[in-house]
């Protein structure tokens, strides 16, 4: 050992020694991190790696004997033979990469040792190859055990580095293969110099074929540079590629196994690339029978095992295949042998390939199989409510107007039933409903029952081709006109009037048949309570005072007797934010008419253009004076979006009043959407184009109040006064509440519930998260002097209102 240390102190610059040892270390670092990743790559890149691998060792090793040996000071002159030095690169390049093949592939721990030993063959066949290239003046005499020593150091050493890189699972092992592979390289170096002793001999002459110290150092760097450089670029973007690539799979894995769907990948050939737990969970497959590489076939034979095969599957896979063969894509719903919906969606890729997903939607058929229900039917009843009714009674008109015979409209009303609920309650009104509702079905004997509104029934029976047959209706009917109810320990007596007219004699069209039937009810009740009337011509009285009534109307357009009240909305905390704008009617001879006596009558007439125009008008001169700048909520008829040019009105009436459009809300029902629903669109679009809001009133109560959200982006929806009334003993009327409720919060919609009377009402409203309210807790309709504190006097600021008498 002290010969290699003279050796290495008295022959050798240890500037250039350092640096021969610094290039060791970094082309051993880089070997390592190049031999783990062939290790740990996919069989297709292994080989690139080891090759990658086993040329950066024996560069690395040449690179640092080389520059050693420019180190080297013997005290004359060193030249080198080109075709030795290169021969020695192959040479460690070649031992080297067999090395790592052998401890690549061996996977063993004599494989590790063996590969490396062969690493430190390579090494000493580089540096005695490399000795053997010098041209020098002198004769080189080796010491047989140095030589023996170095090449055993090298071996040990090599077959060590190796074995710590096979097993190394962190930095630190790779750090410390690194550094034995760079002792196996240097400790060989310096203990084969100490092995060499040099006879003078002048007259040794050099080859054609040199290289000069200077230009082969400049070769060695820049190779060095340029192998190191670029291997180690290789292996840390590779080392960044499988993280991310290992990243992208683990965030596709989750993403995949917490889809709600179900999902199965297939590839151009048909066959099975990836899936989810949920397709797997949805058809009860047990994971171990789901194989990468399996057919549509296969994988259907699975869920037939399973027994989850779609109830009707012939039509579902003709449609299926048709879908891959076609390459369009498709969605079709199926229903399970359990009785789940489940919705299959077909996908095509640009690859040629498809992707499948199954998403169950049987909770979601339910609830809007529920809510469809609902917005059709009576909740205290569960009969067809006023919609239903209007569409059955168009039905069967067309069918007895075509020709096939005639039918009968019966009116049903209980006889002072406001009487029952106010001595009885509500709650036992309700249930009052519902048994009469029953009797009323089986007495009806299939004829089509509703419940349009309050205390009314309605029923068509269609009569066949003889009108008298409507006797036999009145003889069924006859037994329920008055019965004694028993709603728990109560004995309630319940007495029916009943008013019918008949098609085609008793009218051409629906409204006059409701029309007359309504007036033979009215005879009924007026004459003797509890019977059974027809209509008669006699009753066409009615029309008479209907037509006076026509035109007092006009007189009242003319002389102004119209007022405004105003209903205040507020938060559920009870902060007024608006009014509601309602018409009332003051008759100079008749006192105070109401709405919806003269309503009816004025868009019968096409009356309500003006008034609605007046109304608009008159509300926004109002408002504008207020010191308080809060908004007004007006309602505007169906017929005038049918008959006038309602933004332009309210564009005029803004422009007149000088009120900021965002204080303007307009209430509409689905009535306005019903007739020309694109027309309706287009006039509602321009009314918001002008800043002011549009509200959906009395929501729930239609049937297509859902898709007319969808198509047109409301302001607010509000919630009709029948569901709210009957919250607090009704759970029908809360689901529908709450239902409503929840849509809106989805869809970031304000709502707004009217006719809150009871605290209990609020606090439910409060509790369902309703954004405001309206009702006689909050303040009644009065004219606008009796809320003053809180709209303010003109140009001031009102005190904030929590509740208005």
């Amino acid at each position: 050992m002290l010969r290699v240390w003279n050796c290495i102190e008295l022959q050798h610059d240890w500037r250039q020694v350092l640096l021969a040892a610094a290039v060791c270390f970094l082309t051993s670092f880089a070997a390592v991190n190049l031999f783990t990743r062939a290790r740990t790559s996919s069989p297709d890149t292994r080989l690139a790696w080891l090759m990658t691998a086993g040329f950066v060792t024996g560069f690395g090793t040449w690179a640092t004997h080389f520059i050693a040996m420019l180190a080297y000071t013997p005290g004359f002159a060193i030249n080198y033979d080109l075709i030795i030095t290169a021969c020695s690169l192959v040479a460690a390049t070649v031992m080297t990469t067999a090395g790592f093949a052998v401890a690549l592939f061996g996977q063993t721990r004599q494989g590790a040792l063996t590969g490396g030993s062969l690493i430190g063959i390579g090494i000493a066949c580089m540096h005695y190859m490399g000795m053997a290239s010098l041209r020098i003046p002198a004769t080189i005499v080796w010491l047989p055990d140095m030589v023996v020593a170095s090449i055993l150091f090298s071996v040990l050493l090599g077959a060590g580095a190796v074995l710590v890189a096979q097993r190394s699972d962190g930095p630190a092992k790779l750090l410390l293969a690194a550094l034995l592979l760079t002792l196996a390289i240097s400790v060989h170096h310096f203990v084969a110099m100490g092995a060499v002793d040099l006879v003078y001999r002048a007259e040794a002459a050099a080859s054609g074929s040199l290289l000069s110290p200077i230009e082969l150092s400049l070769a060695i760097a820049a190779f060095t540079a340029t192998i190191v450089i670029a291997g180690l670029i290789v292996a840390i973007s590779d080392q960044r590629t499988r993280r991310s690539i290992s990243k992208r799979n683990l965030q596709l894995d989750a993403a995949l196994n917490n889809m709600g769907q179900g999902l199965c990948m297939y590839s151009a050939d048909g066959l099975l690339e990836l899936w989810n737990e949920s397709y797997m969970r949805m058809y009860n497959i047990p994971p171990e029978k789901m194989l990468v590489g399996a057919t549509v076939d296969q994988v259907l034979a699975l869920r037939a095992a399973a027994g989850m095969l779609f109830v009707d599957m012939d039509d579902h896979e003709t449609k299926l295949r048709a879908a891959i063969a076609d390459r369009v894509p498709s969605s079709q719903n199926a229903e399970l042998p359990d009785g789940r919906t489940i919705n299959v969606r077909f996908s095509p890729m640009q690859n040629g390939g498809w992707v499948v997903t199954h998403a169950d939607i049987t909770d979601r058929k339910l609830s809007e199989a529920r809510i469809v229900h609902l917005a059709r039917h009576d909740p205290i009843t569960d009969l067809p409510n006023r919609v239903a009714f209007n569409e059955h009674l168009a039905r069967v008109f067309s069918e007895a107007s075509a020709g096939h015979g005639s039918f009968a409209i019966a009116r049903i009303d209980i006889d002072r039933f406001r009487e029952t609920n106010d001595v009885y309650g509500q709650a036992t009104g309700d249930a009052v409903l519902a048994e009469l509702a029953k009797r009323l079905a089986h007495a009806c004997n299939g004829a089509f029952l509703a419940r349009p509104s309050g205390d009314i029934f309605s029923i068509v029976s269609h009569l066949g081709a003889e009108p008298q047959t409507a006797e036999d209706l009145c003889a069924r009917l006859s037994g329920i006109l008055d019965n004694t109810f028993q709603i728990g320990s109560q004995h309630i007596n319940v007495r029916c009037s009943i008013g019918i007219s008949v098609y085609p004699q008793d009218g051409q069209d629906t409204e006059a048949l409701i029309a007359h039937a309504d007036l033979a009810l009215d005879r009924a009740k007026a004459e003797e309570r509890g019977t059974i009337r027809f209509f008669e011509a006699a009753m066409d009285q009615h029309i008479r005072e209907k037509r006076l009534l026509q035109r007092d109307l006009v007189v009242a357009i003319e002389n102004k007797q119209f007022q405004l009240y105003f209903q205040p909305q507020a938060t559920t905390e009870g902060a007024i934010v608006a009014f509601e704008v309602l018409l009332r009617w003051r008759h100079p001879e008749r006192g105070m008419i109401s709405p919806a006596v003269f309503i009816p009558l004025a868009e019968e007439t096409g009356l309500i253009g003006a008034i609605d125009e007046w109304v608009v008008r008159e509300a926004c001169r109002e408002a504008v004076t207020w010191g308080n700048p809060l908004s007004i909520a007006i309602n505007l008829s169906p017929v005038n979006f049918r008959r006038g040019d309602v933004p332009g009105m309210l564009a005029a009436v803004l422009a007149e009043t000088g009120l900021c459009p965002k204080r303007v809300e307009i209430e509409i029902t689905e009535g306005v959407l019903i007739d020309d629903f694109a027309g309706a669109i287009a006039i509602l679009r321009a009314i918001k184009e002008q800043g002011v809001r549009v509200a959906m009133d009395d929501f729930g109560t239609g049937y297509s109040s859902l898709s007319y959200l969808q198509a047109f982006p409301f302001d607010k929806i509000k919630i009709d006064q029948t569901f709210v009334a009957r919250l607090e003993d009704n759970t029908q009327s809360a689901a529908i509440v709450h239902a409503i409720i929840g849509l809106g919060r989805s869809l970031k919609l304000p709502v707004i519930a009217e006719g809150v009377e009871t605290a209990a009402q609020l606090s439910f409203l409060a509790a369902e998260g309703c954004a405001e309210v309206q009702g006689f807790l909050i303040g009644r309709p009065q004219p606008i002097a009796h809320y003053q504190s809180v709209v303010g006097p003109p140009g001031g600021t009102a005190a904030a209102v929590k509740r208005a008498s």
